[in-house]
């Protein structure tokens, strides 16, 4: 069986290796083909409550990029009657301090979700997917609640107090919880002949929800920057009550792995697996998580150097594509487009990735496969060679464009590295063969978020920089990212197959 396959069919954190090349592996397709019907048509809700989650977040942020810079131009301008048609509002001073307050305030809403994502997992599979996800979807939405007293109080509020704002999604850790919880949930309903087809659903439902977020978001605020905050906000409280209609799916996976245990039985009754769901209480279970997940991961660096090295390029490519932050921004400033045309470019982007995944990986992935004889090893390394290419090149593209032709054109660029992800993951698993995959994706959230973590700040920082050089330096943030992604494809390109 593909490694890859493996790896799915482990519950969340996890950290035990199975050989499901076993006979008894197949027993594994009979209950989940009773309820195959029942998973299916769980699937429908996740993909609604994806498309939820991404078009609710686009018509509260789009919009508040556009109230901040308001807020902050009016405390340097004062009695200006309509900041969003003020040229004063473009200038150094304001947009120096809009950087820095996006930027800061999307790091502190990281940092939650970092230090409680591990005990996050570790309450789903013990009590249920079904309260770490409403949990997850409740601290989301809390942040953007507090952001929009803030902005409709400014002279109450500092607009800075943002930033302590962001710290609530330590209630249910965040949007990286979120997506892990969604892609649980589908783990457990799905076997493995349905559960690539489903997560490529998901990440499809993730691609149109912004393709639609953003024409969405253009009508929204043609009725003013709040109608479309308070439109957002609906959205998110609607996927609250989606996710708070799911049924718990953590039973049943529970006892499809009870019945593989039985099966095959290889798993020792002092496992680490079995401890880490016998332990008593939720601070015994943090520690044996941590330890479990920081020996594999130091083998993961040490056994294979190949493994670790690629491990360590997703801190760059992290930095590298996490330029969505400030692409508005400096749309709106370096070629003097509304906030509501530049949200448009999110759509452009998004048109892109979904042909990219529906139609272009899936052909040119057949055509490695059986008419070149390519392994699956050696052609996922070949997408995550030819991805980090393009993303370099549009990221240098974006940054050095001197009309609006030339961004867009360099944005569809960058949008056809949208597959590296995926083929990163899949090469990792590949090579990481049966070892604690859980653990392995673990640790590679955990680098991703790292690197997220440095990205906003850098990019405001950047910005501001290119700010005081001048008008041509204006692209600095996305010269940094292409530099980042270019360190990123020398570890990539570095890396060589045995036979």
């Amino acid at each position: 069986m593909d490694p890859q396959h493996v790896a799915e069919a482990r519950p969340l954190l996890q950290s035990s290796a199975r050989n499901h090349d076993s006979p008894s592996a197949s027993s594994t397709h009979e209950p989940r083909s009773a309820s195959q019907r029942l998973g299916l048509a769980l699937v429908l809700p996740c993909l609604l409550l994806i498309l939820l989650v991404e078009i609710g977040a686009t018509l509260i942020t789009t919009p508040m990029n556009q109230i901040q810079e308001g807020i902050i131009c009016q405390m340097w301008h004062p009695g200006i009657p309509e900041p969003s048609k003020d040229v004063r509002c473009k200038d150094r001073d304001v947009q120096s301090e809009l950087s820095t307050l996006r930027g800061w305030e999307l790091t502190f809403g990281l940092i939650p979700g970092l230090l409680t994502a591990i005990p996050y997992g570790i309450i789903a599979d013990r009590y249920g997917r079904k309260v770490v996800l409403s949990l997850s979807l409740f601290g989301i939405t809390l942040v953007q609640a507090v952001d929009i007293i803030i902005c409709w109080f400014p002279d109450t509020f500092p607009l800075r107090l943002v930033w302590l704002g962001a710290m609530f999604t330590s209630v249910g850790g965040g949007p990286f919880v979120l997506s892990a919880m969604i892609f649980a949930i589908a783990n457990d309903v799905s076997n493995e002949a349905q559960r690539s087809f489903i997560f490529f659903y998901l990440a499809a439902a993730t691609i149109g929800g912004e393709l639609i977020a953003g024409p969405v978001a253009y009508l929204a605020m043609t009725r003013g920057a709040w109608f479309s905050v308070f439109m957002g906000a609906g959205c998110l409280s609607a996927a609250i009550l989606v996710a708070l209609a799911f049924p718990e799916t953590r039973n049943k996976a529970a006892r499809d792995e009870s019945t593989r245990d039985d099966g095959d039985g290889d798993q020792p009754e002092n496992s680490p697996s079995l401890r880490l769901f016998r332990c008593a209480g939720l601070r015994a279970c943090s520690k044996l998580a941590l330890k479990q997940a920081t020996t594999s991961v130091r083998s993961y660096f040490w056994d294979d150097k190949r493994l670790g090295l690629l491990l360590f390029s997703l801190v760059f490519t992290s930095l590298g594509k996490f330029i969505s932050v400030i692409l508005m921004q400096y749309t709106t400033k370096r070629f003097h487009w509304s906030w509501s045309e530049a949200a448009l470019l999110s759509s452009v982007s998004a048109s892109v990735n979904l042909a990219l995944v529906a139609a272009l990986l899936p052909l040119v992935s057949q055509l490695l496969l059986l008419k070149l004889g390519l392994s699956p090893l050696v052609k996922d390394l070949f997408f995550v060679r030819a991805s980090i290419l393009v993303l370099t090149i549009g990221a240098l593209g974006i940054g050095l464009a001197q009309n609006s032709f030339a961004l867009v054109a360099s944005l569809m660029v960058f949008a056809l590295g949208y597959g590296y992800s995926p083929a990163m993951r899949s090469l990792l698993a590949l090579l990481a063969g049966h070892r604690s995959i859980g653990t392995l994706f673990t640790a590679m959230s955990v680098l991703e978020t790292t690197g997220t973590l440095v990205a906003g700040p850098l990019m405001a920082y950047t910005f501001r920089t290119g700010l005081a050089w001048g008008e041509s330096w204006t692209g600095l943030p996305f010269i940094t990212a292409s530099i980042l992604l270019s360190c990123a494809a020398v570890i990539v390109f570095s890396i060589r197959l045995q036979n």
